[in-house]
């Protein structure tokens, strides 16, 4: 994975057994805030406040999401056959 600078909220983990970036301070990836954001139905302003984040953490969080969706969505799904392989889903 490319090291991916010019963030403000968002960070590279070389150690994670992920490529997406997380949000800086919190053990979040961009997948569990977007996750959350939709479990909840919540807006971008909702979920910075659930989460004491700043909105721009979370729009920031929503562009990466976007520009990066089919590797994020691939892991996800990975992640999901796995569970369900091993009988946790």
């Amino acid at each position: 994975m490319a090291i991916q600078a010019g963030y403000k909220y968002l960070e590279v983990r070389p150690q994670a057994e992920t490529n997406q970036l997380f949000i800086k301070g919190r053990n979040m990836t961009v997948w569990h805030l977007i996750g959350t954001m939709r479990a909840n139905s919540m807006t971008k302003e909702e979920t910075a406040s659930d989460l004491d984040l700043p909105v721009e953490a979370v729009e920031e969080a929503l562009a990466y999401y976007e520009e990066n969706r089919a590797m994020i969505e691939a892991e996800v799904e990975a992640e999901g056959q796995w569970l369900r392989e091993h009988g946790y889903l």
